[in-house]
């Protein structure tokens, strides 16, 4: 079973008056017996700007992904109609 898990760990190592807080921030994709995990780094205004982009594309390339995945399984669908009418339609003439 497809499974998703996002977590983000806070550690007590914080110095409120450096301004500094340490987190783990992962993303887990898992599918059967093969997962992914994908860290997020945020250290620095860029990094923290680059961690919002790199969620925001991997969003976008899923969206993308399921819009093309749902096409070709209603493509499937109407080939699998197909066949299973010409069978039926072969069949019904044997028994003439």
């Amino acid at each position: 079973m497809a499974n998703i898990v996002a977590s983000i760990t806070k550690y007590r190592d914080e110095d409120v008056e450096k301004g500094q807080r340490w987190i783990d921030i992962h993303l887990g994709i898992a599918d059967c017996n093969r997962t992914i995990t994908l860290s997020i780094d945020y250290d620095g205004e860029e990094e923290r700007k680059n961690a919002l982009h790199k969620v925001d594309t991997l969003i976008d390339t899923l969206t993308e992904f399921r819009e093309a995945l749902e096409k070709e399984l209603k493509y499937q669908a109407r080939l699998e109609r197909r066949r299973n009418r010409i069978k039926a339609e072969e069949e019904a003439k044997k028994k003439k």
